[in-house]
Protein backbone atom coordinates (compact mmCIF):
# COMPACT_ATOMS: atom_id res chain seq x y z
CA UNK A 1 0.00 0.00 0.00
CA UNK A 2 2.00 2.95 -1.29
CA UNK A 3 0.80 6.47 -2.03
CA UNK A 4 2.34 9.19 -4.17
CA UNK A 5 3.13 12.77 -3.21
CA UNK A 6 0.16 14.03 -5.22
CA UNK A 7 -2.17 11.66 -3.41
CA UNK A 8 -0.80 12.82 -0.04
CA UNK A 9 -1.45 16.44 -1.03
CA UNK A 10 -5.11 15.80 -1.84
CA UNK A 11 -5.60 13.72 1.29
CA UNK A 12 -4.27 16.55 3.48
CA UNK A 13 -6.40 19.13 1.69
CA UNK A 14 -9.57 17.05 1.61
CA UNK A 15 -9.68 16.14 5.30
CA UNK A 16 -8.68 19.60 6.57
CA UNK A 17 -10.67 22.04 4.47
CA UNK A 18 -14.42 21.48 4.87
CA UNK A 19 -14.84 21.06 8.64
CA UNK A 20 -12.40 23.91 9.34
CA UNK A 21 -14.12 26.21 6.88
CA UNK A 22 -17.61 25.46 8.19
CA UNK A 23 -17.14 25.50 11.95
CA UNK A 24 -13.89 27.22 12.94
CA UNK A 25 -14.96 30.58 11.49
CA UNK A 26 -17.96 31.02 13.77
CA UNK A 27 -15.93 29.99 16.83
CA UNK A 28 -13.22 32.52 15.90
CA UNK A 29 -15.81 35.27 15.37
CA UNK A 30 -17.10 34.80 18.93
CA UNK A 31 -13.72 35.89 20.28
CA UNK A 32 -12.28 38.13 17.54
CA UNK A 33 -15.41 39.56 15.85
CA UNK A 34 -14.47 41.07 12.47
CA UNK A 35 -10.84 40.04 13.03
CA UNK A 36 -11.75 36.35 12.82
CA UNK A 37 -9.77 36.13 9.58
CA UNK A 38 -6.62 37.16 11.49
CA UNK A 39 -7.33 34.38 13.98
CA UNK A 40 -7.61 31.91 11.11
CA UNK A 41 -4.35 33.21 9.63
CA UNK A 42 -2.64 32.72 12.98
CA UNK A 43 -4.17 29.23 13.28
CA UNK A 44 -2.75 28.37 9.85
CA UNK A 45 0.74 29.42 10.97
CA UNK A 46 0.39 27.22 14.05
CA UNK A 47 -0.75 24.41 11.76
CA UNK A 48 2.54 24.76 9.86
CA UNK A 49 4.40 24.33 13.15
CA UNK A 50 2.49 21.11 13.90
CA UNK A 51 3.22 19.81 10.40
CA UNK A 52 6.93 20.56 10.76
CA UNK A 53 7.06 18.75 14.12
CA UNK A 54 5.30 15.56 13.05
CA UNK A 55 7.06 15.29 9.68
CA UNK A 56 10.52 15.82 11.20
CA UNK A 57 9.74 13.11 13.74
CA UNK A 58 8.33 10.68 11.18
CA UNK A 59 11.20 11.19 8.72
CA UNK A 60 13.70 9.97 11.30
CA UNK A 61 11.98 6.60 10.80
CA UNK A 62 10.63 6.81 7.22
CA UNK A 63 9.74 3.13 6.94
CA UNK A 64 7.79 2.97 10.21
CA UNK A 65 4.39 4.21 11.32
CA UNK A 66 3.84 6.14 14.54
CA UNK A 67 2.95 2.95 16.41
CA UNK A 68 6.19 1.31 15.28
CA UNK A 69 8.71 4.10 15.84
CA UNK A 70 7.24 4.92 19.25
CA UNK A 71 8.45 1.47 20.33
CA UNK A 72 11.78 2.02 18.56
CA UNK A 73 12.33 5.22 20.54
CA UNK A 74 10.92 4.30 23.97
CA UNK A 75 11.25 0.53 23.91
CA UNK A 76 8.53 -2.07 23.49
CA UNK A 77 6.47 -1.35 26.61
CA UNK A 78 7.12 2.39 26.76
CA UNK A 79 6.11 2.71 23.12
CA UNK A 80 2.93 0.70 23.64
CA UNK A 81 1.92 2.77 26.67
CA UNK A 82 2.44 6.10 24.92
CA UNK A 83 0.04 5.00 22.14
CA UNK A 84 -2.88 4.51 24.55
CA UNK A 85 -4.05 8.18 24.44
CA UNK A 86 -4.17 7.90 20.66
CA UNK A 87 -6.62 4.99 20.79
CA UNK A 88 -9.02 7.22 22.71
CA UNK A 89 -8.46 10.06 20.24
CA UNK A 90 -8.96 7.79 17.20
CA UNK A 91 -12.28 6.41 18.41
CA UNK A 92 -13.61 9.77 19.56
CA UNK A 93 -12.56 11.42 16.29
CA UNK A 94 -14.11 8.68 14.16
CA UNK A 95 -17.45 8.82 15.96
CA UNK A 96 -17.54 12.62 15.90
CA UNK A 97 -16.91 12.82 12.15
CA UNK A 98 -19.52 10.14 11.46
CA UNK A 99 -22.17 11.86 13.59
CA UNK A 100 -21.40 15.32 12.26
CA UNK A 101 -21.48 14.12 8.67
CA UNK A 102 -24.80 12.34 9.18
CA UNK A 103 -26.26 15.41 10.92
CA UNK A 104 -25.27 17.65 8.02
CA UNK A 105 -26.84 15.32 5.45
CA UNK A 106 -29.95 14.95 7.62
CA UNK A 107 -30.46 18.69 8.07
CA UNK A 108 -29.75 19.69 4.47
CA UNK A 109 -31.26 16.81 2.46
CA UNK A 110 -33.01 13.95 4.25
CA UNK A 111 -34.96 15.40 7.16
CA UNK A 112 -37.45 12.51 7.17
CA UNK A 113 -34.81 9.77 7.07
CA UNK A 114 -33.78 8.26 10.43
CA UNK A 115 -30.32 9.43 11.41
CA UNK A 116 -29.01 5.93 12.01
CA UNK A 117 -29.89 4.96 8.40
CA UNK A 118 -27.64 7.74 7.09
CA UNK A 119 -24.85 6.70 9.45
CA UNK A 120 -25.05 3.04 8.49
CA UNK A 121 -25.04 3.92 4.79
CA UNK A 122 -21.92 6.08 5.17
CA UNK A 123 -20.26 3.41 7.28
CA UNK A 124 -20.93 0.68 4.72
CA UNK A 125 -19.27 2.75 1.99
CA UNK A 126 -16.29 3.49 4.24
CA UNK A 127 -15.85 -0.16 5.23
CA UNK A 128 -16.03 -1.22 1.59
CA UNK A 129 -13.26 1.11 0.37
CA UNK A 130 -11.02 0.19 3.32
CA UNK A 131 -11.58 -3.55 3.00
CA UNK A 132 -11.14 -3.66 -0.78
CA UNK A 133 -8.59 -0.93 -1.47
CA UNK A 134 -6.89 -0.18 1.84
CA UNK A 135 -4.91 3.06 2.00
CA UNK A 136 -4.23 2.99 -1.75
CA UNK A 137 -7.98 2.95 -2.44
CA UNK A 138 -8.58 5.88 -0.07
CA UNK A 139 -5.73 7.82 -1.68
CA UNK A 140 -7.19 7.29 -5.16
CA UNK A 141 -10.56 8.57 -3.92
CA UNK A 142 -8.82 11.64 -2.50
CA UNK A 143 -6.99 12.19 -5.79
CA UNK A 144 -10.33 12.12 -7.63
CA UNK A 145 -12.51 14.06 -5.17
CA UNK A 146 -9.95 16.60 -3.93
CA UNK A 147 -9.87 18.72 -7.13
CA UNK A 148 -13.69 18.72 -7.21
CA UNK A 149 -13.77 20.03 -3.63
CA UNK A 150 -11.29 22.76 -4.57
CA UNK A 151 -13.22 23.85 -7.69
CA UNK A 152 -16.55 24.05 -5.82
CA UNK A 153 -15.05 26.08 -2.95
CA UNK A 154 -13.30 28.54 -5.28
CA UNK A 155 -16.40 28.78 -7.45
CA UNK A 156 -18.56 29.46 -4.40
CA UNK A 157 -16.26 32.28 -3.31
CA UNK A 158 -16.32 33.86 -6.77
CA UNK A 159 -20.11 33.63 -7.09
CA UNK A 160 -20.53 35.22 -3.64
CA UNK A 161 -18.45 38.28 -4.53
CA UNK A 162 -21.43 40.39 -5.65
CA UNK A 163 -22.86 40.85 -2.15
CA UNK A 164 -19.76 41.55 -0.06
CA UNK A 165 -19.30 44.64 2.09
CA UNK A 166 -15.66 45.39 2.85
CA UNK A 167 -16.67 47.78 5.64
CA UNK A 168 -17.62 44.80 7.83
CA UNK A 169 -13.90 44.00 8.17
CA UNK A 170 -13.11 47.33 9.82
CA UNK A 171 -11.73 48.43 12.18
CA UNK A 172 -8.86 45.95 12.00
CA UNK A 173 -7.35 44.80 15.31
CA UNK A 174 -8.45 47.83 17.35
CA UNK A 175 -11.67 46.30 18.73
CA UNK A 176 -10.24 42.84 19.36
CA UNK A 177 -6.58 43.02 20.36
CA UNK A 178 -4.08 40.17 20.33
CA UNK A 179 -5.58 38.42 23.35
CA UNK A 180 -8.97 37.82 21.70
CA UNK A 181 -7.41 37.10 18.32
CA UNK A 182 -5.24 34.37 19.86
CA UNK A 183 -8.28 32.94 21.66
CA UNK A 184 -10.14 32.90 18.36
CA UNK A 185 -7.30 31.03 16.68
CA UNK A 186 -7.55 28.08 19.10
CA UNK A 187 -10.60 26.67 17.32
CA UNK A 188 -8.73 26.72 14.03
CA UNK A 189 -5.73 24.97 15.60
CA UNK A 190 -8.11 22.34 16.97
CA UNK A 191 -9.30 21.46 13.47
CA UNK A 192 -5.82 21.66 11.95
CA UNK A 193 -4.66 19.30 14.69
CA UNK A 194 -6.22 16.44 12.71
CA UNK A 195 -2.96 16.41 10.78
CA UNK A 196 -1.45 14.34 13.61
CA UNK A 197 -3.20 11.33 12.04
CA UNK A 198 -0.71 11.46 9.16
CA UNK A 199 2.05 10.14 11.41
CA UNK A 200 0.48 6.78 10.50
CA UNK A 201 0.55 7.58 6.76
CA UNK A 202 4.03 8.92 5.92
CA UNK A 203 5.52 5.39 6.09
CA UNK A 204 3.44 4.42 3.04
CA UNK A 205 4.85 7.14 0.76
CA UNK A 206 6.69 5.96 -2.33
CA UNK A 207 9.14 8.87 -1.88
CA UNK A 208 9.47 9.84 1.78
CA UNK A 209 11.52 12.96 0.93
CA UNK A 210 8.35 14.58 -0.41
CA UNK A 211 6.52 14.31 2.92
CA UNK A 212 7.42 17.75 4.32
CA UNK A 213 6.96 19.95 1.22
CA UNK A 214 3.81 18.13 0.08
CA UNK A 215 2.15 18.27 3.51
CA UNK A 216 3.12 21.93 3.86
CA UNK A 217 1.57 22.74 0.47
CA UNK A 218 -1.61 20.91 1.41
CA UNK A 219 -1.83 22.82 4.67
CA UNK A 220 -1.00 26.11 2.90
CA UNK A 221 -3.82 25.73 0.38
CA UNK A 222 -6.23 24.89 3.19
CA UNK A 223 -5.12 27.86 5.29
CA UNK A 224 -5.42 30.33 2.39
CA UNK A 225 -8.95 29.18 1.55
CA UNK A 226 -10.04 29.21 5.22
CA UNK A 227 -8.77 32.78 5.64
CA UNK A 228 -10.57 33.80 2.45
CA UNK A 229 -13.75 32.06 3.64
CA UNK A 230 -13.50 33.84 7.00
CA UNK A 231 -13.26 37.22 5.31
CA UNK A 232 -16.17 36.45 3.00
CA UNK A 233 -18.40 35.26 5.83
CA UNK A 234 -17.71 38.45 7.80
CA UNK A 235 -18.26 40.62 4.71
CA UNK A 236 -21.56 38.86 4.01
CA UNK A 237 -23.12 38.62 7.47
CA UNK A 238 -21.11 41.11 9.54
CA UNK A 239 -19.18 40.19 12.71
CA UNK A 240 -22.15 39.27 14.94
CA UNK A 241 -24.47 37.00 12.95
CA UNK A 242 -21.84 34.29 12.17
CA UNK A 243 -21.41 33.68 15.91
CA UNK A 244 -25.04 32.52 16.07
CA UNK A 245 -24.95 30.37 12.94
CA UNK A 246 -24.32 26.60 12.83
CA UNK A 247 -22.25 26.71 9.62
CA UNK A 248 -21.92 30.31 8.34
CA UNK A 249 -20.03 29.48 5.13
CA UNK A 250 -22.75 27.04 4.09
CA UNK A 251 -25.32 29.71 4.93
CA UNK A 252 -23.47 32.08 2.62
CA UNK A 253 -23.87 29.70 -0.33
CA UNK A 254 -27.67 30.00 -0.02
CA UNK A 255 -27.45 33.73 -0.80
CA UNK A 256 -25.78 33.18 -4.17
CA UNK A 257 -27.83 34.52 -7.06
CA UNK A 258 -26.22 35.63 -10.31
CA UNK A 259 -28.58 37.31 -12.80
CA UNK A 260 -31.43 35.31 -11.29
CA UNK A 261 -30.08 32.28 -13.16
CA UNK A 262 -27.29 30.73 -11.03
CA UNK A 263 -29.00 29.82 -7.77
CA UNK A 264 -29.36 26.96 -5.29
CA UNK A 265 -25.65 26.13 -5.52
CA UNK A 266 -25.71 25.04 -1.88
CA UNK A 267 -26.41 21.50 -3.12
CA UNK A 268 -22.89 21.51 -4.62
CA UNK A 269 -21.48 22.28 -1.21
CA UNK A 270 -23.43 19.38 0.27
CA UNK A 271 -21.82 17.13 -2.34
CA UNK A 272 -18.26 18.21 -1.52
CA UNK A 273 -19.11 17.87 2.16
CA UNK A 274 -19.99 14.23 1.49
CA UNK A 275 -16.76 13.78 -0.48
CA UNK A 276 -14.67 15.27 2.33
CA UNK A 277 -16.52 13.33 5.03
CA UNK A 278 -16.11 10.07 3.10
CA UNK A 279 -12.35 10.56 2.69
CA UNK A 280 -11.93 11.65 6.29
CA UNK A 281 -13.94 8.76 7.73
CA UNK A 282 -12.17 6.24 5.51
CA UNK A 283 -8.69 7.49 6.33
CA UNK A 284 -9.28 7.81 10.08
CA UNK A 285 -10.96 4.40 10.41
CA UNK A 286 -8.10 2.84 8.43
CA UNK A 287 -5.57 4.45 10.78
CA UNK A 288 -7.50 3.19 13.81
CA UNK A 289 -7.72 -0.35 12.50
CA UNK A 290 -4.20 -0.57 11.08
CA UNK A 291 -2.60 1.10 14.11
CA UNK A 292 -4.40 -1.21 16.53
CA UNK A 293 -3.33 -4.25 14.49
CA UNK A 294 0.30 -3.13 14.68
CA UNK A 295 -0.03 -2.46 18.42
CA UNK A 296 -1.46 -5.96 18.99
CA UNK A 297 0.80 -7.63 16.37
CA UNK A 298 -2.19 -8.82 14.32
CA UNK A 299 -1.22 -9.55 10.70
CA UNK A 300 -4.73 -9.52 9.19
CA UNK A 301 -5.66 -5.96 10.14
CA UNK A 302 -8.94 -6.03 8.16
CA UNK A 303 -10.51 -8.31 10.79
CA UNK A 304 -10.55 -5.40 13.22
CA UNK A 305 -12.92 -3.47 10.93
CA UNK A 306 -15.79 -5.61 12.21
CA UNK A 307 -14.86 -4.72 15.79
CA UNK A 308 -14.31 -0.98 15.46
CA UNK A 309 -17.13 -0.12 13.05
CA UNK A 310 -19.97 -1.08 15.47
CA UNK A 311 -18.27 0.75 18.35
CA UNK A 312 -17.89 3.81 16.12
CA UNK A 313 -21.60 3.69 15.24
CA UNK A 314 -22.73 3.37 18.87
CA UNK A 315 -20.55 6.30 19.99
CA UNK A 316 -21.85 8.43 17.10
CA UNK A 317 -25.44 7.85 18.22
CA UNK A 318 -24.84 9.15 21.76
CA UNK A 319 -24.98 12.98 21.23
CA UNK A 320 -28.47 14.40 21.61
CA UNK A 321 -28.35 17.10 18.91
CA UNK A 322 -26.45 18.24 15.85
CA UNK A 323 -24.28 20.88 17.57
CA UNK A 324 -23.19 18.69 20.48
CA UNK A 325 -20.56 16.61 18.63
CA UNK A 326 -18.55 19.62 17.42
CA UNK A 327 -18.89 21.72 20.59
CA UNK A 328 -18.17 18.91 23.04
CA UNK A 329 -15.40 17.49 20.85
CA UNK A 330 -13.55 20.79 20.44
CA UNK A 331 -14.15 22.50 23.78
CA UNK A 332 -14.10 19.61 26.23
CA UNK A 333 -11.82 17.06 24.59
CA UNK A 334 -9.65 18.32 21.76
CA UNK A 335 -8.45 21.71 23.07
CA UNK A 336 -7.72 20.83 26.74
CA UNK A 337 -6.36 17.30 26.18
CA UNK A 338 -5.59 16.26 22.61
CA UNK A 339 -3.78 19.39 21.38
CA UNK A 340 -1.34 19.70 24.35
CA UNK A 341 -0.82 15.94 24.84
CA UNK A 342 -1.36 14.01 21.58
CA UNK A 343 -0.62 16.68 18.98
CA UNK A 344 2.28 18.54 20.63
CA UNK A 345 3.46 16.92 23.87
CA UNK A 346 4.05 13.27 22.92
CA UNK A 347 5.49 13.95 19.42
CA UNK A 348 7.83 16.57 20.89
CA UNK A 349 8.91 14.13 23.62
CA UNK A 350 9.55 11.40 21.06
CA UNK A 351 11.56 13.79 18.88
CA UNK A 352 13.72 14.94 21.80
CA UNK A 353 14.38 11.38 23.00
CA UNK A 354 15.17 10.29 19.45
CA UNK A 355 17.65 13.13 18.97
CA UNK A 356 19.31 12.47 22.33
CA UNK A 357 19.57 8.73 21.68
CA UNK A 358 20.92 9.40 18.20
CA UNK A 359 23.68 11.62 19.56
CA UNK A 360 24.47 9.10 22.29
CA UNK A 361 24.83 6.28 19.76
CA UNK A 362 26.97 8.51 17.53
CA UNK A 363 29.38 9.20 20.41
CA UNK A 364 29.62 5.46 21.19
CA UNK A 365 30.47 4.74 17.55
CA UNK A 366 33.14 7.46 17.54
CA UNK A 367 34.66 6.17 20.78
CA UNK A 368 34.85 2.65 19.36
Amino acid sequence: MQISGRQLFWLVFSIEIVLTMLYAVSAAAIEANQDAWISMLLAGLMGFGIVFLIVKLSMRYPQQTFVQYSQTILGKWGGKIVILPYFIMWMYLNSMVLRNSADFVYITLFTKTPLYVIMVTLLILVIYVIFVGGLAGIARCGELMGPIILVVIVGTCLLSSNHLDWHHLTPVFIDSGWKNIIKGSISGVAFYGDIIMFTMIFAFMSNSKQALPITMWGMALTAVLVVAASMMVIMTFGPILPTRMWAPFFGMTRFISVLGFIQNVDILFVIIWLFSAFIKLSLFLFITVYGTAQWLNIKNWRILLWFFAPIMLVLALLPQNATAPIKEYVQHFWIPFVIPVNVIGIPLLLLLVSVIRGKSMQRKDESN
